[in-house]
């Protein structure tokens, strides 16, 4: 009986909360970041220079070098990686991660 009634207050409730979330709040949109072209972002370490190479690519100039990273995801935000260093971007802002622990938080 308990049961029964868990399972109908439960069929009850679920609708209600259909409701409450479908209410003109909508999930988080992914935005792009450029395309291709040359940015400076201004980081909590100093300035980044990152170029879109507009291939599925990236070059950034960091810790005296360039480093070119592939596109390995799109959400939920973009990340270029090559295995070492981790570019994730979202419109104008962005994150670096070296070795997998975040080095400087970006925009531009």
């Amino acid at each position: 009986m308990i049961r029964m009634l868990g399972l109908l207050s439960l069929v009850l409730l679920l609708p209600s909360c259909l409701i409450l979330t479908d209410d003109g709040v909508s999930s988080a949109t992914v935005v792009p970041p450029p395309s291709s072209g040359s940015f400076t972002y201004m980081c909590r370490g100093g300035r980044l220079s990152v170029s879109y190479l507009g291939n599925n690519q990236v070059s950034i100039f960091y810790n005296g070098a360039n480093h070119t990273l592939t596109l390995t995801r799109t959400s939920p935000r973009y990340a270029y990686t090559d295995g070492t260093y981790t570019w994730e971007a979202s419109g104008r802002s962005a994150t670096l991660f070296v070795r997998g622990t975040m080095a400087d938080t970006c925009s531009y």
